[in-house]
């Protein structure tokens, strides 16, 4: 029985939707020829030749042995939804965990528990809640111990007002996929309804990788950080820590040379004192937090 490989697969896809007469003999090639023995091999090896009902054969062969149609199949899919269609569920796009998202809601979702608990839950599960629920914000959290202690945090009174209306989720890292958030952002941004009431927000470190974190959301308007009133700096930096903000040159590349808008004060103050705050000296000294609005219009 053949097995074809996806990367096989996909080169099946492209000669035939193309009808190329022929293509390049490599080596996944090679092994194809060595399965089907369908199309013809010049005399240097160096492509392989289709005629007649090749195209057609290549087609069949491909469906056999995987169950799809080259001509009509969407891996971007999750697995399970796959395996409905042929048997190499392994070809979906989407992996497992990459489909799943882990979310705070705001109390009036669900029970008097709601504060206690964060719930595991598909993309399209999350998009439902903030369409039915009439949620006007989706806040994206770098660490997975500030997400959990994230009805901890200290805010001011806007910015409480603000999470009684949002989807608080974690950005991703290890066993949980980023993948996973990164696909709800796009989903929301390709949403009818939701592309323009939800706005989306970040609350990260506070420090250039934070910011960079930020910028790089998908529709991210705003981000969440303490308070740097110039009589709340000298505060700050009594939790500083300046050898962490000097490793992240990178970071700060990426922000000199980026369209930060209202945040170019924030990146301006963060280099002239060199800060690097994580989110748990935020929540252990009880630094107020502020919304910080990319744009002057939000």
């Amino acid at each position: 029985m053949a097995k074809l490989s996806k990367t096989q697969f996909n080169a099946i896809q492209t000669v035939v939707i193309n009808r190329s007469p022929r293509t390049k003999f490599t080596l996944n090639w090679q092994n194809i020829f060595d399965l089907f023995a369908i199309g013809e091999p010049d005399g240097a090896n160096k492509y392989l030749s289709f005629s007649g009902k090749d195209h057609d054969l290549l087609r069949e062969m491909a469906q056999l042995d995987t169950g799809f149609d080259v001509q009509n199949v969407n891996f971007n899919q999750p697995r399970n939804t796959l395996a409905t269609q042929g048997k190499k569920e392994k070809y979906a796009n989407i992996r497992p965990d990459a489909n799943y998202v882990l979310v705070h809601l705001p109390q009036d979702c669900y029970s008097p528990l709601a504060e206690q608990y964060s719930l595991r839950m598909t993309v399209e599960q999350a998009v439902t809640i903030c369409a039915d629920a009439q949620l006007q914000h989706l806040i994206v959290v770098e660490n997975l111990d500030s997400f959990d202690d994230i009805t901890q945090f200290s805010l001011d009174e806007s910015l409480a007002s603000v999470f009684e209306q949002a989807m608080v989720v974690y950005r991703g890292s290890g066993a949980h996929s980023p993948a996973g958030c990164k696909r709800l952002l796009a989903e929301i941004a390709r949403h009818e309804v939701l592309q323009t009431r939800i706005k989306v927000g970040a609350f990260t470190d506070l420090d250039p990788a934070g910011i960079q974190i930020a910028h790089l959301l998908q529709g991210c308007g705003y981000l969440i950080a303490p308070v740097l009133a110039d009589d709340a700096i000298q505060s700050l930096l009594k939790f500083n820590d300046a050898d962490d903000f000097d490793k992240q040159w990178r970071q700060q590349r990426y922000l000199n040379k980026a369209e930060l808008h209202q945040w170019h004060n924030l990146a301006n103050c963060l280099q002239q004192y060199r800060i690097s705050i994580k989110q748990q000296h935020m929540l252990a000294h009880k630094l107020p937090l502020t919304l910080m609005p990319l744009h002057s219009s939000f």
